[in-house]
């Protein structure tokens, strides 16, 4: 039972991603490690967790890196209650409003997820679909990475594209994806109204099989004296122009 307990729960740590789980689900707080500085940064969160009887233990930098194996925590770690996710049918389900969802193919970098849920939340994106072995998405280094995105866009993980595709078709969402070499300039394209942005995993990018599948392909016009960009990069760089869009 105790094993089932931590698996329900998640450290989060670092400034920004700590304050965004106290703004959007401070009942999900299970306890809290801070520094001695924290107990002054973190005042509206340590009052909260006094009020709630919920425990918090102020240690030194040294302890915090032995809880979260990181040295980038910002002198802070909740242990949260795991977020709760819509269903994919429920992301994919067809709506009134001008909608973007990302996917990703072959996710195992938790530092790219989470730049990409960084840019992601700052673009309004509805929310994000990713293939991994492991939920990348409910690490502590994503999140941390997001800085507080992890908490504003949801990141469901699949294993089974051929249902993706199905509710995509069902629900009118069109599917794109960029390719160096064959794609319509972002900057001459209009975005659908439902679009679903695939992106492959970090260096081998989209694999074949999935670039049959898409109903556009896109490219990101540059100097090219680079081959392309890395996922996260090129992801921000066609939020932009997809927002810019909407506006």
């Amino acid at each position: 039972m105790k094993h089932a307990k931590k698996n329900q729960e998640t450290k989060v740590y670092g400034r920004n991603a700590c304050l965004k789980v106290f703004e959007k689900r401070r009942e999900d707080i299970v306890r809290a490690y801070v520094n001695q500085d924290g107990v002054f940064l973190f005042k509206d969160l340590m009052k909260y967790l006094a009020d709630q009887k919920l425990a918090y233990h102020i240690v030194n930098n040294e302890e915090i890196e032995g809880i979260t194996k990181a040295t980038h925590h910002e002198g802070i770690c909740l242990i949260v209650k795991n977020k709760e996710l819509p269903e994919l049918k429920t992301l994919l389900h067809a709506n009134p409003y001008r909608t973007l969802i990302l996917a990703l193919e072959e996710v195992s970098n938790p530092h790219n997820l989470g730049a990409i849920m960084r840019s992601a939340a700052h673009f309004g994106i509805s929310g994000i679909i990713y293939e991994a072995k492991v939920p990348v998405a409910n690490s502590g280094a994503a999140m941390r990475t997001a800085e507080g995105g992890a908490e504003v866009v949801p990141a469901i993980q699949v294993t089974d594209w051929a249902h993706v595709f199905d509710l995509a078709k069902r629900n009118n969402f069109k599917t794109l994806a960029t390719s160096s070499h064959d794609g319509e300039s972002i900057f001459d394209y209009e975005f659908p109204e439902k679009g679903i942005l695939f992106l492959g995993a970090e260096g081998e990018g989209l694999s074949s099989t999935m670039m049959k599948k898409m109903n556009k392909l896109l490219s990101i016009p540059g100097t090219g004296e680079v081959e392309s960009l890395n996922v996260s990069n090129a992801t921000t760089a066609i939020l932009t122009e997809w927002f810019r869009q909407g506006l």
